[in-house]
């Protein structure tokens, strides 16, 4: 019977934690390895006292192929623990392993769901649970070609990645299957066909999180989520390990259409709340800086975001992420940002955006638009246009979603998510504009440059540089 289970893994094409993922060069799960498999689960299964804070002890049954808690699981745990009292909200485990996460939640509230593709972890963390004196749901699955094996809304879903590479797999650890599951060999990479499958299911509750634990170098097209990096450690083996946090970007406001308006920066002044946004499809009197007109042209991009209210706000921090945002949301080498506000193709000017605020009797309001010319026209423009159809095909409707995603991991800021980090910001910027050319100033061209926490630009000679027209770029 064991030998069956073991062989019916190996033809599905077992390889992951939690996921179904498939080597290029290799097979990862072989006959032989049905046979190790098979003499290690003859080895005895060990006693492991697990204590991710000095007055928590979580005993646990842990058989010899199954994976045990350890540093990664350590800072997973400290990480929900900070989020206080489950109080019956909804946590999904995903490739639960010894179930040591599963029983830490349930022991503070959390009303616990868990699944892993490896059987004998699923019957260890069963058994684990129910010693723990707690009860959940523990099925076999994970992600992979089917669906995630559960169709409720969570409120918190969690997944310690598996984050060695081939080259660092010992087939003496935990055996073959365990070994296989401690690999990401998914192509596209198994956060985002975690994040997609979450999406696609609809598995996260409007204002739930997703706690992805794996190496630094995750590349993530995180689509409609939010992200932000909560946690990051640096292992003795010079690994470096982050726990990154995903969510729908400002959850609770609304997001409005109108065919036409004058400015969507004006008209959403009119609105409330912070993340409330506004896109047109077409603007008949949109403005830039120095209330310059920006000609909306037919299938342009155009929308303003309410990104504060009742507090000050930095303009230039705000214009800075939002170039930012753009970049982040399309991932095209071509695409340049210009100090303090612009988005240019090979010299010719694509987008931009403008921060404006305003005080009233009600209160201070600091709005953010973003404007960019999606599709090529043959309209006669008095600067050198471009337009996104030239380096990349993206709908509008999906731009704007990677785009209120992207602004919202650079500047939504709440208790439960992690902190804004403005330095962060900025160092990315400067990145992009040095890629963009060198400013100059008063006859001067400057190689070295930086800016300062208010997103403006600091010459080496110590100058300051307020205003975009104040500089040209070479």
């Amino acid at each position: 019977m064991l030998q069956q289970v073991l062989e019916a893994k190996r033809h599905k094409g077992f390889g992951t934690n939690g996921g179904l993922g498939r080597m290029s060069d290799k097979e990862m799960y072989t006959a032989e390895d049905t046979q190790r498999e098979i003499e290690l689960l003859n080895s005895p299964s060990k006693q492991v006292t697990w204590s991710p804070f000095p007055r928590v002890k979580i005993e646990l049954v842990i058989p010899p192929t199954v994976y045990p808690p350890r540093h990664d699981s350590d800072l997973l745990a400290q990480r929900i623990s900070k989020f206080g009292p489950g109080r019956n909200k909804k946590l999904l485990e995903i490739g639960c392993g010894s179930g040591a996460i599963s029983i830490f939640a349930a022991s503070l509230g959390w009303d616990v769901s868990a699944c892993d593709i490896n059987p004998f972890s699923v019957i260890a963390t069963k058994g684990n649970m129910e010693k723990s004196g707690y009860g959940a749901e523990i099925v076999e699955g994970g992600v992979g070609p089917e669906k995630i094996p559960f169709d409720s809304k969570f409120d918190l879903i969690v997944w310690n990645l598996p984050y060695l590479s081939v080259e660092e797999i010992d087939v003496d650890r935990l055996g073959p299957m365990e070994d296989a599951a401690m690999v990401d060999t998914d192509e596209i990479g198994l956060a985002n066909r975690l994040i997609h499958q979450i999406d696609k299911q609809n598995l996260l509750a409007d204002n739930g999180k997703i706690l992805i634990l794996g190496k630094n170098d995750l590349k993530l097209n995180t689509s409609k989520f939010a992200h932000r990096i909560f946690d990051r450690v640096e292992l003795d083996d010079g690994d470096i390990l982050e726990l990154i946090c995903l969510w729908n970007p400002w959850y609770d406001k609304h997001s409005y259409y109108v065919e036409q308006l004058g400015s969507t920066n004006s008209e959403i002044m009119n609105y409330v709340g912070i993340g409330t946004n506004l896109r047109a499809r077409k603007q008949v009197a949109g403005r830039g800086r120095r209330e310059r007109i920006w000609t909306s042209i037919e299938g342009s991009y155009a929308a303003s975001w309410i990104v504060s209210e009742g507090g000050e706000i930095s303009p230039g921090n705000l214009q800075l992420a939002g170039g930012l945002a753009v970049l982040n949301s399309l991932q095209n080498e071509q695409l340049n940002l210009k100090w303090p506000n612009d988005i240019f193709i090979k010299g010719r000017k694509v987008g931009g955006i403008l921060a404006e605020s305003r005080s009233n009797s009600e209160g201070f309001k600091a709005i953010l638009g973003i404007g960019i010319n999606m599709v090529s026209t043959n309209e006669k423009m008095d600067f050198p246009f471009a337009s996104l159809d030239e380096i990349t095909s993206i709908s509008i409707e999906r731009f704007h979603l990677r785009l209120h995603a992207e602004l919202s991991s650079l500047i939504e800021e709440r208790e439960d998510i992690p902190p804004v980090n403005h330095s962060l910001l900025r160092e990315k910027v400067l990145l992009h504009l040095k890629k963009f050319g060198n400013p100059k100033f008063d006859g001067k061209v400057f190689d070295e440059f930086k800016l300062n926490q208010d997103g403006e630009l600091v010459l080496s000679n110590g100058h300051i540089v307020k205003d975009g027209e104040d500089i040209s770029w070479h």
